[in-house]
């Protein structure tokens, strides 16, 4: 199948990026032709894993279509553009050598379990419906890039308290750096999710003429969004540790994938 042969290619392409930003800063470069290439290397996965996700019906005339693969698919391409912008922008790319072996093993089982997960969840049948599935994507795909972050601060935080100082930890940006990203990434998930969570009680109003509040996804998000908002108003006030925060949007991210996905997966082991 066509989607399986570029999926894998989209985790063929990671793993070729994850190797080519080893090398280079196990050889102390920096140039831009080494980010352009892995620039290029990122961008052709992504372009794979478009393809893989059209190719599986992803959006229809209606709109869009969710299936697990279809799913996580289009989360995967928009961290890996968040990737991007972040290189260019700020010069993260120690953080794909955590980032980008994650997208491959992924990639990679969805090239092989897709026909298993490949069950219809949602058919969008409207503007207002397709809006909150796009809102809810995007703010998962922001907060996927939060967690990645807080799980660079832990081992970073971890590694200066140890004093142990490995090439991993010398290849990530510096603790307030990671911070400073940490929390742009939560500021946008707290509004993205929050629009999800309006526009997806709209149209439960317009569709079902009320609101469906006692539901698992609408209370893990706001549960979600809510521990998200608490910790960056302790953020605010300076009321906050580096690892509690982290483990805050840790936490945040569980919940989140509970929302959208957890509960789904549990009924039908059942």
């Amino acid at each position: 199948m066509i989607s399986n042969v570029m999926f894998i290619s989209a985790g063929i392409l990671s793993l070729l990026a994850t190797w080519l930003i080893l090398v280079c800063m196990r050889a102390g470069g920096s140039g831009v032709m080494t980010q352009r290439n892995i620039s290029l290397l990122v961008g052709a996965s992504i372009v794979c894993t478009l393809i893989a996700i059209l190719e599986l019906g992803f959006i229809a005339q209606t709109g869009l279509v969710l299936t697990l693969t279809t799913v996580t698919g289009f989360t995967i391409l928009l961290v890996q553009n968040l990737y991007l912008l972040g290189m260019w922008k700020h010069e993260v790319r120690g953080l794909g050598l955590l980032l980008l072996p994650l997208t491959a093993i992924s990639l990679f089982l969805l090239a092989v379990t897709h026909e298993s997960a490949s069950e219809q969840w949602v058919e969008a049948y409207s503007f207002l419906e397709t809006g909150h599935l796009l809102l809810s994507v995007v703010a998962y795909a922001m907060l996927t890039m939060a967690a990645l972050y807080a799980v660079m601060q832990l081992l970073l935080d971890r590694a200066l308290t140890q004093k142990k100082i490995g090439f991993f930890v010398q290849a990530m940006p510096s603790l307030m750096d990671i911070n400073n990203y940490l929390f742009a990434h939560v500021r946008w998930a707290i509004w993205l999710l929050g629009l999800s969570i309006l526009t997806g009680l709209a149209w439960q109003w317009v569709e079902l003429h009320h609101f469906a509040l006692v539901n698992h996804k609408v209370l893990l998000a706001i549960f979600a969004w809510l521990t998200l908002m608490t910790l960056y108003h302790l953020r605010k006030k300076g009321a906050w540790h580096h690892n509690r925060g982290s483990k805050m949007v840790l936490f945040a991210y569980v919940t989140l994938i509970l929302a959208y996905f957890g509960v789904k997966i549990i009924k039908d082991m059942l």
